[in-house]
């Protein structure tokens, strides 16, 4: 199994080479000047028993730098209980991707997920919401080393303070994070929709997912793949079939998601529509990788999609992404792998573009966009 694959060529290279750009804690860096403008995506009338209500509306946020040089836009895709906010401002005050990306002339669209934020929810809809409590976040995200639930958990140095309650950078943070609608099946529907409408209005572009928003580039790319010229997934939702460290249920039917994708072969069966392997692990730090049974059917609609999986050294992602990767390199997509350590860059968890170096990672993630995309 090859896992240990890293980026090669104009990536390392410039890793190795560029200038520090980590900021300390306290330390402000400078905004990029954009226009802004912002429109809603998707969604219908729905007739309730007390009136018509819109539903299934994405809020979507344009920011144009003064001069665009780039030849695609990048979408932004939050993860669970986030919004596009997040990508804005980090919580220590400091400038997000969104102003690194426009930095560098892209012209950057930012979602609020459907039923999410800016993304109305229908009370009516028979769905329900749930929300991350403080020890969620502070456990998983910002100050593993407290918990120690995963071994790299103690590698984690680039959240900027403790990241505990009380501290107030982590409570601004948490004070952003806002309830998400609980069914995953319904929400991928719903932004499998929604996501691919806002494709066909601006044309193609690059998406640029973290965490539970890495279920959606697989599910909109699949039913727009010409209009998707790159995915670069930040430790996306996995692995694939079941979930780990924090438990060990069985999920993702489809390997990379809850609702079908288009295979090749198709599967005859939607409920178990993918025979399966393990394959072990030799390492106590990593978990073993389930991915399909030989001949494995192909993803066809990603067999032109550049995609980069990433994760941070320290974030329980390090424990698993690499299944991820295999699953894709096997069903035929074009998939890289990057482990941030392997580019000299150490310490992240799983908040990487909040944390201090975020705009060292971003370097290495646009670098391999200008390589992948034309």
């Amino acid at each position: 199994m090859l896992l240990n694959r890293i980026i090669v060529g104009a990536i390392l290279l410039l890793s190795q080479s560029n200038c520090a750009i980590t900021l300390e804690a306290g330390q402000k860096g400078q905004e990029a000047f954009a226009s802004r403008e912002y429109f809603y995506i998707g969604g219908s009338y729905v007739n309730t028993s007390t009136g018509h209500l819109f539903m299934d509306q994405m809020y979507v946020e344009k920011l144009s730098p003064t001069a665009p040089s780039q030849p695609y836009p990048v979408v932004l895709i939050h993860g669970q209980a986030q919004t596009g906010t997040n990508w804005l401002n980090k919580p220590d005050g400091n400038p997000g991707w969104a102003s690194f990306f426009l930095k560098k002339g892209y012209e950057v669209y930012i979602i609020d997920q459907t039923e999410r934020g800016r993304s109305a929810w229908n009370p009516a809809g028979g769905t329900s919401l749930s929300t991350y409590t403080a020890e969620i976040i502070e456990s998983r995200f910002t100050a593993p080393r407290e918990y120690n639930l995963w071994p790299q958990a103690q590698l984690h140095t680039q959240w900027p303070g403790p990241g505990l309650m009380g501290d107030p950078i982590f409570d601004q943070y948490y004070a952003s994070t806002v309830q998400f609608q609980s069914n995953t099946v319904a929400q991928e529907r719903k932004m499998q929709a929604a996501g691919s409408a806002l494709l066909k209005k601006i044309g193609p572009a690059v998406l640029i997912s973290h965490s539970q928003g890495g279920l959606m580039p697989w599910v909109i790319a699949d039913v727009v793949p010409d209009l998707v010229k790159a995915i670069v997934t930040i430790e996306p939702t996995g692995p694939p079939f079941i979930d780990a460290v924090f438990n060990n249920g069985s999920t993702r039917p489809w390997g990379l998601t809850n609702i079908p994708l288009t295979y090749s072969p198709a599967p005859t069966s939607l409920t178990a529509p993918l025979q399966t392997q393990i394959i072990p692990t030799n390492s106590s730090s990593l978990t073993s990788c389930i991915v399909q049974a030989s001949p494995a059917r192909q993803l066809v609609n990603f067999k032109n999609i550049p995609v980069l999986v990433e994760n941070g050294e320290a974030s329980y992602h390090a424990v698993y992404d690499d299944c991820t990767w295999e699953f894709l390199v096997q069903a035929g997509v074009p998939a890289e792998r990057l482990r941030l350590e392997d580019v000299g860059i150490h310490g992240n968890g799983h908040l990487q573009f909040m944390e201090m170096n975020s705009d060292d990672i971003a370097t290495v993630l646009e670098a391999w966009i200008s390589s992948k995309v034309l």
